[in-house]
């Protein structure tokens, strides 16, 4: 099976909330860079592979018949969508579909089966998949250690005969299963499968019978949404937001985007230019914030959002210290954050980015003017989120001030 094309890529990307502009020249190279990260982070490896790799030996059995309940991996948003019946099509969205064939591979050892044919309807692709083991990556995370196979309409006779040794080996009850992928999440599991054979110990090599010699050893862990701050870090561009190399230009208009030259600037106008134009003649004011609200100091807090899985949850609390000067990624450069009003007194704004690099405030007392010209906003027609919250342009100017566009509403697609 071919691997995924450029546009197979982006649609990936897009899927798990990566967006890149239509013309983008990034190279192939740097698009599967951003793809293995965003799979990464999708499976949490930083956090679950410690040591980078997964050495089967060193690991212990999943309890039986426990792997399916496991391997689910919701948002707060997905699991009130969940709760609300709110379901998914499958076969639309690729990420999605393949978190639900990790989670069928799961029910199906659960279940007794050894060995899956994951295949398209019209038959014309496959992954023969044999499950050697469930094994305990960690205290919360069910590995599935697998051989794999891909054969498309061309080998299907050699997938045909895998299948009927399988048969034979294994029989009634505990024979084989088929879960249906579309070629794009094929494509995409064999990504992932490769990706993670590449992490598994070169010490393993599990038994295979005669007829899987061409088989590889991989492993799959829980698929879930990414986090906000992967959502930031992937959607973040130091370069030119078209190619990705050095930006030495930007946007003289707006100051948002860079470019490495002006033939980028030109091929990215028609997608910039309502994000640009939209800052035009805009209202800058300057707030001085304070990273810790009055009261709050040594304390120990975490925010939560509709991004917020369990684990972030549990792992999100931080002592509060007022004279930690946030960091500044930005530097010069323009940048979204989001303005949400302190719901039960109403007397400061939560302020910050969407990679979670800055998280400030903004207090009544400090600037009552301006505290009532940004409350008028957020509650007026520029709002547009239930008086509750609002999206604005901002720029660092020091270490605890920021210059903001109040009276512009972002024209681009907010996805935090």
């Amino acid at each position: 099976m071919c691997p995924l094309t450029r546009q197979e890529t982006l649609a990936v990307l897009a899927a798990m909330g990566i967006e890149l502009p239509p013309a983008t020249k990034l190279p192939d190279d740097a698009l599967q860079k951003r793809l293995q990260q965003a799979l990464n982070g999708a499976q949490s490896a930083s956090r679950v592979l410690k040591a980078t790799s997964l050495d089967p030996a060193t690991l212990l059995q999943w309890p039986d018949s426990r792997a399916h309940e496991s391997m689910g991996r919701n948002n707060l948003l997905q699991a009130y969508q969940h709760s609300q019946g709110m379901a998914v099509p499958l076969y639309e969205n690729p990420i999605h579909d393949a978190r639900q064939t990790v989670m069928a591979l799961a029910k199906a050892w659960d279940d007794g089966f050894k060995w899956v044919l994951i295949q398209d309807h019209a038959h014309d692709f496959a992954i023969c998949v044999r499950v050697i083991t469930v094994l305990k990556a960690d205290e919360e995370t069910p590995a599935i250690v697998l051989l794999y196979r891909s054969d498309t309409r061309a080998t299907r006779l050699r997938g045909a005969q895998w299948a009927q040794h399988m048969q034979r080996k294994y029989g009634p009850p505990q024979g084989g299963l088929n879960i249906h992928a579309t070629p794009l999440e094929q494509k995409l599991l064999l990504k992932l499968l490769a990706m993670n054979g590449k992490a598994l110990s070169p010490a393993y090599t599990p038994e295979k019978d005669a007829i899987e010699r061409t088989f590889r050893t991989s492993f799959l862990l829980p698929l879930g949404p990414l986090s906000y701050a992967d959502i930031g870090k992937l959607n973040n561009d130091p370069g030119c937001v078209l190619c990705g190399q050095k930006a030495p230009v930007r946007c003289k208009q707006c100051m948002s985007v860079a470019y490495c030259g002006a033939e980028c600037q030109r091929a990215d106008w028609s997608d910039h230019k309502r994000v640009c134009r939209s800052l035009k003649d805009g209202t800058w004011r300057t707030l001085r914030f304070v990273s810790v609200l009055p009261g709050m100091e040594g304390m120990y807090a975490a925010r939560i959002n509709r991004f917020s899985s369990a684990h972030d949850i549990r792992s999100a609390p931080r002592r509060l210290d007022p004279d930690s000067i946030p960091a500044n990624i930005h530097g010069e450069r323009l940048f979204l954050v989001k303005i949400t009003l302190r719901r039960k007194t109403q007397d400061s704004f939560s302020i910050y980015d969407r990679r979670d690099s800055i998280e400030v405030h903004f207090i009544q007392s400090e600037d009552p003017a301006l505290f009532e010209e940004m409350r008028r906003e957020m509650q007026g027609p520029r709002g547009n989120h239930g008086g509750a919250k609002m999206y604005r342009w901002a720029k660092r100017i020091s270490d605890w001030e920021l210059s903001i566009c109040v009276d512009k509403e972002p024209q681009t697609d907010v996805k935090w």
